[in-house]
């Protein structure tokens, strides 16, 4: 009899651990749904700031709109009419900004939220009116360090190749070389320049990319232009100001339509992804259903749409 008791104890004792283990197991299946669920609405897309420069015409930037310079004073840079329009590209273009001239600390700041982690896109329209050299005209900047230093990373270049043809480039920081690209740009002719700034967890790692464009995209590409550059002997930065750049006496620029956002595609003025296609038939979903539930696979139904448990439509 002692035996046999022992025997069923011990039966009972490995029901309940089993029992406690498939409990265990639905607990946190029903978490992994729940964090599921919640995954459409905890992207962060926004706009941070944008600008189309709608102010008087003849005006300088640094009279509107809290534009600054860091030493005090007021920008070269000035309001000009009309502005630049680019297919379904948001904004107005009655009004652009043009840049010109090489005056010393002549670097208009505007503040944006500090951004922290992830990415920070800078769209705006560019026309490369007249180039004679080389130089970056629009730069990221980060908090106030220290109450002294500032770091300027990701900037933006127009430039001239060996035969005088209009370039774009890009440089992380002042350490490194800036890095151009191959295509030609008309001096008469608008183009949507986007730039990434990815920040990468760790120390002096970030990272990023320039993309050109001379029809409205309809997606970020997977390959850019330029880059994804870095530069090992740079700062990261916490972006938290855009900032334009004068640098060419002999030169003129044409730009408009300034968005700084957390997405290329709030960036550029896309709308939303559509929502996710799956199957819809009662058929189809069954099928898919079984195929999945014998792979020991969590299936959710969304809006008459199957998912499994990594976000994948059936």
């Amino acid at each position: 009899m002692q035996k046999k008791y022992r025997l069923h104890l011990f039966f009972c004792i490995c029901h309940e651990n089993v029992l406690s283990l498939q409990a265990k197991c639905m607990y946190m299946k029903k978490i992994i749904i729940c964090l599921f669920l919640c995954l459409p609405f905890a992207v962060n897309a926004e706009v941070l700031f944008s600008d189309d420069f709608e102010y008087a015409d003849g005006s300088v930037l640094t009279v509107n709109k809290e534009w600054f310079l860091q030493w005090g004073g007021e920008s070269s840079m000035a309001i000009v009419t009309p502005g630049l329009e680019f297919g379904s590209y948001p904004g107005n273009a009655a009004h652009g900004l043009l840049i010109e001239g090489d005056v010393t600390n002549d670097m208009p700041h505007h503040a944006f939220e500090q951004v922290k982690n992830g990415d920070v896109y800078v769209s705006l329209l560019l026309e490369p009116t007249f180039v004679t050299k080389s130089g970056y005209f629009l730069t990221l900047r980060d908090e106030k360090a220290n109450n002294t230093a500032y770091n300027y990373c990701g900037r933006i270049y127009a430039g001239v190749d060996e035969e005088y043809n209009n370039i774009v480039g890009l440089r992380f920081f002042k350490k490194a070389d800036a890095v151009f690209a191959d295509k030609i740009l008309d001096s008469d002719k608008t183009y949507l320049v986007v730039m990434r700034y990815h920040i990468v967890q760790g120390n002096n790692n970030d990272e990023i990319s320039l993309y050109l464009f001379d029809a409205m995209p309809d997606h970020e590409p997977e390959t850019p232009l330029i880059g994804p550059l870095t530069d090992p002997n740079a700062p990261d930065i916490n972006p938290a100001h855009v900032v334009f750049h004068s640098y060419d006496d002999d030169g003129m620029l044409t730009v408009d339509g300034l968005r700084v956002a957390t997405t290329f595609r709030e960036a550029v003025g896309l709308a939303s992804e559509p929502e996710p296609q799956g199957l819809t038939t009662p058929a189809a979903k069954a099928d898919a259903a079984s195929k999945k539930l014998s792979g020991g696979h969590i299936l959710i139904e969304r809006n008459g749409i199957l998912f499994d448990v990594l976000g994948k439509t059936l």
